[in-house]
């Protein structure tokens, strides 16, 4: 008899396709919820705060005509290097924009009151991740985030 592991890794990748608004953060928090393995369950709140960062700001910069645009997320087990890791990817089709790369690196040592606005979403990112890659693929922006699996 199957486990649900070996039925997961037969299945292969998941994805899904959604209008670009933040209305539908909770389809895909259920979406992430139903695909995160058990062994990578205790870094779903990680793995759903790095997505929601990087979806607001799809919802809100990637097009020209909010609520115009379509985001798709996916999800599959990898192995890098030997090492298990859950990689989540992000789609949209808005502008050009790699947020990894073009967003600076806030100083979380200034002061609140006169800190820009921005960038932290981003700093949380690239640190709740193992590892963050951004590509342009024809008229997309794809960026894959690597997940560890958490330390018992």
């Amino acid at each position: 008899m199957a486990t649900d592991e070996s039925r997961r890794t037969k299945r292969g990748p998941q994805a899904i396709l959604l209008p670009a608004t933040p209305e539908h953060l909770s389809v895909i928090h259920a979406f992430l919820e139903s695909e995160v393995p058990p062994e990578f369950r205790g870094a779903l709140s990680r793995i759903k705060t790095a997505m929601e960062e990087l979806l607001m700001n799809i919802f809100y910069h990637a097009y020209e005509i909010k609520g115009e645009g379509k985001a798709q997320i996916s999800c599959r087990l990898v192995d890098l290097d030997g090492a298990p890791f859950f990689r989540v990817g992000v789609c949209d089709w808005g502008r050009p924009y790699n947020p990894l790369a073009e967003t600076p690196r806030p100083d979380l040592r200034a002061n609140v009151e006169t800190r820009p606005i921005g960038g932290l979403g981003i700093h949380i990112v690239r640190k709740v991740t193992a590892h963050y890659c951004y590509s342009r693929n024809q008229d997309a922006n794809e960026l894959e985030l690597f997940f560890a699996p958490p330390a018992e």
